[in-house]
């Protein structure tokens, strides 16, 4: 049933991007499906970390210093084995991917991953991992806080004599709240059986 779920998942996906007159790429090298497994085998080490965003600023860089938006709760987090197949995703994808270009990998590509959800503080763990390379990926999504001004009067401006000179806008600041989504990712290495590694997904 989960893979009769994935499948649909996938196509829905693959259908919504092409109705909206998306260009679609795939990696077009071969995808060693003996490679991923091996990848993937049972081993002794251990993934965990917390994940969170924070909202952009209008240069599209998000500040250091700005509020932490934490996963929330049963947020999936996605663990891929960096197979040959998933690097030429991964370079496509910053290569080619905006608003108008979306890279997938292939149904069987994706079907090759681990998934953990985050706890009520964001956390995850993924156990039982051998050494080597792997990719994490999750999506956020958080309320954030926009603003605007509005104007709310005039100051009027006038000389020793009672003339007037003119006047100037009088803008009040106002706020407002929006769902934003942000894609956050990390690449792990793991050197030796039975290690852990703690990381912020961020």
């Amino acid at each position: 049933m989960k893979k009769i779920y994935t499948v649909l998942v996938f196509i829905f996906l693959f259908s919504a991007y092409a109705q909206k007159g998306k260009t679609i790429y795939f990696p077009q090298v071969f995808f060693d499906k003996k490679q991923a497994t091996n990848l993937l085998a049972e081993g002794k080490s251990t993934i965990e970390g917390v994940a969170f965003t924070k909202q952009k600023n209008m240069y599209g860089f998000k500040p250091l210093l700005g509020e932490k938006h934490y996963a929330r709760e049963g947020t999936v987090v996605m663990l891929f084995p960096c197979t040959s197949y998933f690097d030429e995703w991964y370079r496509l994808r910053n290569k080619y991917e905006n608003k108008n270009t979306t890279v997938f990998m292939s149904q069987e590509a994706f079907e090759f991953r681990i998934e953990a959800k985050t706890d009520a503080y964001g956390r995850f763990k993924f156990t039982n991992l051998k050494p080597g390379k792997y990719y994490l990926e999750t999506i956020i999504d958080f309320t954030a806080v926009g603003s605007y001004d509005e104007q709310v009067g005039n100051t009027n401006y006038y000389n020793g004599y009672g003339a007037y000179m003119g006047s100037s806008p009088i803008y009040q600041k106002y706020y407002y709240n929006y769902t934003l989504e942000n894609r956050e990712y990390e690449f792990v290495e793991i050197d030796r059986d039975g290690e852990l590694i703690e990381i912020k997904l961020k």
